[in-house]
Protein backbone atom coordinates (compact mmCIF):
# COMPACT_ATOMS: atom_id res chain seq x y z
CA UNK A 1 0.00 0.00 0.00
CA UNK A 2 1.24 3.44 -0.97
CA UNK A 3 2.52 5.45 2.02
CA UNK A 4 3.26 8.89 0.13
CA UNK A 5 -0.22 10.52 0.83
CA UNK A 6 -2.31 11.91 3.60
CA UNK A 7 -5.26 9.83 4.40
CA UNK A 8 -7.31 12.82 5.43
CA UNK A 9 -7.28 14.13 1.88
CA UNK A 10 -10.15 14.02 -0.44
CA UNK A 11 -10.31 10.71 -2.16
CA UNK A 12 -12.16 9.87 -5.41
CA UNK A 13 -12.86 6.09 -7.32
CA UNK A 14 -11.64 7.07 -10.67
CA UNK A 15 -12.11 3.24 -12.07
CA UNK A 16 -11.61 -0.30 -11.50
CA UNK A 17 -9.25 -2.32 -13.61
CA UNK A 18 -8.81 -5.69 -13.76
CA UNK A 19 -4.86 -6.26 -14.37
CA UNK A 20 -3.77 -10.03 -15.97
CA UNK A 21 -2.33 -11.74 -13.17
CA UNK A 22 -3.15 -9.35 -10.20
CA UNK A 23 -7.30 -9.51 -10.16
CA UNK A 24 -9.06 -5.97 -9.70
CA UNK A 25 -8.01 -3.53 -8.33
CA UNK A 26 -9.47 0.26 -7.63
CA UNK A 27 -8.14 3.70 -9.06
CA UNK A 28 -8.16 6.18 -6.37
CA UNK A 29 -7.64 9.74 -6.73
CA UNK A 30 -6.06 10.87 -3.80
CA UNK A 31 -6.06 14.80 -3.77
CA UNK A 32 -4.03 15.28 -7.04
CA UNK A 33 -2.47 11.77 -7.49
CA UNK A 34 -3.87 8.43 -8.40
CA UNK A 35 -3.27 5.39 -6.32
CA UNK A 36 -4.07 1.45 -7.09
CA UNK A 37 -5.21 -1.03 -4.60
CA UNK A 38 -5.89 -4.10 -4.51
CA UNK A 39 -8.84 -5.68 -2.02
CA UNK A 40 -6.60 -5.90 0.96
CA UNK A 41 -5.05 -2.56 0.21
CA UNK A 42 -8.68 -1.00 0.51
CA UNK A 43 -9.51 -3.39 3.90
CA UNK A 44 -6.63 -1.51 5.26
CA UNK A 45 -7.24 1.91 4.12
CA UNK A 46 -10.56 1.53 5.15
CA UNK A 47 -9.71 0.52 9.08
CA UNK A 48 -6.76 3.14 9.09
CA UNK A 49 -9.50 5.50 8.30
CA UNK A 50 -12.16 4.47 10.49
CA UNK A 51 -9.53 4.31 13.57
CA UNK A 52 -9.05 8.21 12.65
CA UNK A 53 -12.68 8.52 12.41
CA UNK A 54 -12.73 9.69 8.87
CA UNK A 55 -14.83 9.12 6.13
CA UNK A 56 -14.51 6.44 4.00
CA UNK A 57 -17.59 5.69 2.12
CA UNK A 58 -15.31 5.76 -1.47
CA UNK A 59 -12.55 3.09 -0.24
CA UNK A 60 -16.04 1.33 0.84
CA UNK A 61 -17.74 1.45 -2.64
CA UNK A 62 -14.36 0.45 -4.30
CA UNK A 63 -14.13 -2.50 -2.81
CA UNK A 64 -18.28 -3.23 -2.85
CA UNK A 65 -17.61 -3.41 -6.45
CA UNK A 66 -13.85 -4.90 -6.57
CA UNK A 67 -16.05 -8.05 -4.66
CA UNK A 68 -19.18 -7.81 -7.06
CA UNK A 69 -16.87 -8.29 -9.97
CA UNK A 70 -14.74 -10.96 -8.72
CA UNK A 71 -18.34 -12.67 -8.06
CA UNK A 72 -19.42 -11.84 -11.51
CA UNK A 73 -16.49 -13.07 -13.26
CA UNK A 74 -15.87 -15.93 -10.62
CA UNK A 75 -12.22 -14.77 -8.88
CA UNK A 76 -11.68 -15.00 -5.69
Amino acid sequence: MPTDYNIEKEVALIEIINLPGEGFVAELRIDSASYMFDRQGLQHLIVEKRKNGLNASVEENALARINSFSSAFGER
